[in-house]
């Protein structure tokens, strides 16, 4: 009897992320506390630098940004994280993006070596003569999700739509072994 444990363990869409995410973190990292050749450490300064590596690898794998480690490249200043939802059928995988105040026009969907992008930019536009703000909780700039796609995909038959503020992508399923090339998808309204 085998037992094909690829059915049982879940498709890593969020692979080509976390391989950004490591190579981001084997950059040189810069800090101001590090000791200066030659002179002494302090048991307290390392047991400090001890407890921030703990936190930094325990919370690395959530997307947080670390204190030792440089951010996720999505998470650059100026770069959101849209939150997203992966569902599946038999017959079709469905992503829902949400993108709230960002406009259809700004968003770009491509797909290459198995990797579906989804890049665009929320705009923050405001004209207010009158009144002076004292704090504007908006967010705004460039977002990328980056999903690797799972064998079973029908890269050729990928649709996209979107619709107050979510961003929904059906992918149907197909037989394993067809052809895959990359190219852009067009988003329906």
């Amino acid at each position: 009897m085998d037992i094909d444990f690829k059915k049982w363990a879940p498709w890593n869409w969020f692979k080509k992320e976390q391989e950004d995410q490591q190579n981001a973190a084997s950059l040189p990292v810069q800090r101001s506390d590090l000791p200066v050749a030659g002179s002494a450490v302090s048991p307290i300064m390392q047991l400090h630098r001890e407890i921030d590596r703990l936190f930094d690898d325990a919370f690395r794998g959530f997307g947080f940004p670390t204190l030792a480690s440089p951010r996720w490249p999505s998470e650059l200043p100026g770069m959101l994280r849209p939150a997203l939802d992966i569902q599946e059928t038999d017959k079709q995988y469905t992503i829902a993006l949400e993108v709230p105040g960002v406009e259809e026009k700004d968003i770009q969907i491509t797909l290459d070596n198995d990797v579906l992008v989804v890049r665009g930019e929320k705009r923050q536009e405001q004209e207010k003569k009158d009144g002076g703000f004292h704090r504007i909780e908006r967010s705004y700039g460039s977002f990328q999700r980056a999903l690797n796609l799972p064998a079973d995909a029908n890269q050729d038959a990928i649709k996209a739509a979107f619709k107050n503020g979510v961003l929904s992508i059906t992918i149907d399923k197909r037989e394993a072994g067809a052809p895959k090339q990359g190219r852009s998808i067009p988003i329906n309204g």
